[in-house]
């Protein structure tokens, strides 16, 4: 068993033992759950949802839409155009 202390940002350090057995490495991700009385720690693979050639698509229709949009200031200016736009 080793013993580990909580850093006041609430941090823990995971023995190098553990780290080693398990195959962590810098940055990874875990779930945190508790049973019972224990703190579980369960590393977990997150997939990026789009690609990087579907992320670019996104950004270039959206530098197409701010093209046409128009700033408005709060107030009277922003409630016309809500009611230009839902009309």
């Amino acid at each position: 068993m080793t013993i580990t202390k909580l850093k006041t940002k609430n941090q823990l350090t995971i023995p190098s033992t553990v780290v080693k057995r398990l195959h962590l490495e810098p940055n990874e991700l875990f779930t945190v759950d508790v049973e019972l009385n224990y703190i579980k720690l369960t590393p977990v693979k997150v997939e990026p949802y789009y690609t990087v050639e579907e992320l670019q698509a996104i950004d270039r229709v959206v530098a197409k839409e701010k093209i046409k949009t128009q700033a408005v200031k709060p107030g009277e200016e922003f409630s016309r155009a809500i009611k230009k736009i839902t009309q």
